[in-house]
């Protein structure tokens, strides 16, 4: 009955204070806003895909009627090396777009998609694919500025937790009741915990009805992604739990309201900021990248020296290809040039091998770095949630880099045999050229990870304050 009697006049007393109006206001604004503002940067990002798509199709068409023309006899007005039943010439004019498209939720979480392309073409030839990224020098940049719903989460809500939270004792100490309190048969600590209870058990209820809402007015189908929606909510909860039980340690240390602002807003500098900032420097310091200039200045060299030794390399690939070798030597070679180019492309690809395979090491030990200490700020363990439900982690767009450079090899392989067998473009081809389609499957999940990381955080400061504070005197608390 006690424990009931607190939590009413708690409510009470919060609503008198107008707390919670201020609180849902503000939390719906921010919230609606965030979400507006992830919207805008989704169609920013789509825009720039559909018009590609578009552009695909119109060049398929022109294509389809220009061989359709060569084949009916008629001129195209082309010259000789833009023929359109070259092989060449359609595998680098009509490429083929190899999209990320934003998933269902990516308005949640800019991520990392401000970083990287969301749209590659691989040609049949020209720079190795592994070059025509977006170099990585920071595997998990939070992206500070981008006013999404990850940033309200991660930046804004622990202000609020703390500003509804952190003057729960030291005010009732300051104004007197304090000692009229504890004279009841009640623990100091119980008596903290159960106030901080209602407040966590109001801004989640508070904080929910917004997110949720906003989701909805944003476009998401809030129940065709249940799932996700829930994770997030769950992350955000343990993310708030966490803060709450920093304000429990800092109340229980009997100090004043303005000694507790100044810890707790030290605290939310420290593990916000700064240490999401030092793990970055750190990963980045332990494994720097090679230089990317020093990677290309390797490829040139490699192509110029395959250039000199071309007839040399083109007679070794036969040797080690003879299925492409033509069983009719009478015909002209449509593609001269370009065989000798192909067979190059091992050799080039040898001499830049050991700088790529040590720029993929240095990028994977950054993010093997990062995940190991990421459990050292929980802004980060919420991050890594919400990139990754958001479709917009890291670890999405080297899974995305990895499939645009395996569809390069895909590309490259439906044309290169053909134009050894000097074969010429049909218009029936164009319906089964290769086509790419982006596969999150491949993506490693850590959400479970990140939110036992942060629930367990929140459950050893909370226990760690009890442990702290179990023996300590009431005078202690009172003192001013």
């Amino acid at each position: 009955m006690a424990l009931k009697n607190q939590y009413r006049y708690e409510w009470l007393g919060l609503l008198r204070d107008r707390w919670i109006i201020v609180l849902s206001l503000i939390l719906l604004a921010v919230c609606f806003y965030a979400a507006h503002n992830g919207r805008e940067k989704v169609a920013e990002r789509q825009a720039p895909l559909e018009k590609a798509f578009e552009e695909e199709r119109a060049t398929d068409d022109m294509y389809v009627a220009l061989i359709d023309s060569v084949d009916q006899g008629l001129k195209h007005g082309l010259p000789v090396w833009q023929n359109p039943q070259r092989l060449n010439v359609i595998g680098q004019r009509a490429a083929r777009v190899c999209a990320f498209e934003a998933q269902p939720l990516a308005l949640v979480s800019t991520g990392q998609s401000d970083l990287f392309t969301h749209m590659v073409k691989p040609r049949l030839y020209g720079e190795a694919l592994t070059l025509g990224f977006s170099e990585l020098s920071n595997p998990v940049q939070l992206l500070f500025g981008s006013f999404d719903l990850a940033f309200v989460s991660i930046y804004l809500l622990p202000l609020l937790v703390l500003a509804f939270s952190y003057n729960v004792l030291s005010s009732e100490k300051e104004s007197g009741t304090m000692r009229l309190t504890l004279v009841q048969p009640v623990a100091p600590t119980r008596w903290l915990l159960n106030k901080l209870v209602i407040r966590y058990i109001i801004l989640s209820v508070v904080f929910i009805v917004a997110f949720v809402f906003s989701l909805a007015i944003s476009g998401v189908s809030v129940t065709t992604e249940i799932g996700s929606v829930v994770k997030l909510i769950i992350a955000v909860l343990a993310y708030m739990l966490f803060w709450f039980g920093l304000s429990f340690w800092v109340n229980l240390r009997g100090k004043s309201s303005g000694s507790n602002a100044v810890v707790l807003v030290s605290l939310w500098v420290l593990l916000v900021l700064l240490v999401p900032a030092i793990i970055s420097q750190l990963a980045n310091s332990l494994y720097p990248v090679p230089s990317r200039v020093g990677m290309l200045t390797e490829l040139r060299k490699a192509e110029a020296d395959a250039q000199k030794k071309a007839d040399e390399i083109l007679s070794g690939y036969y040797r080690d290809h003879p299925e492409l070798a033509r069983t009719d030597t009478s015909e002209q070679s449509l593609y001269p040039f370009w065989l000798s180019y192909f067979a190059s492309q091992g050799e080039i690809r040898k001499a830049v091998e050991p700088i790529l395979i040590e720029y993929e090491s240095k990028l994977q030990a950054q993010q093997r770095t990062v995940d190991k200490l990421r459990f050292f700020s929980p802004a980060v363990l919420l991050q890594n949630s919400f990139n990754e439900l958001a479709g917009t982690s890291s670890r999405h767009y080297a899974a995305y880099r990895q499939q645009v450079v395996d569809f390069a090899g895909t590309w490259r392989g439906y044309f290169v045999p053909r134009m050894f067998r000097n074969e010429v473009m049909k218009k029936e081809m164009f319906g089964e050229l290769p086509q790419f389609a982006y596969n999150g499957g491949d993506v490693e999940e850590q959400f479970l990870a990140d939110v036992t990381g942060l629930i367990l955080l929140a459950i050893g400061v909370f226990a760690l304050s009890l442990l702290v504070y179990r023996n300590q005197a009431v005078e202690r608390i009172l003192a001013v």
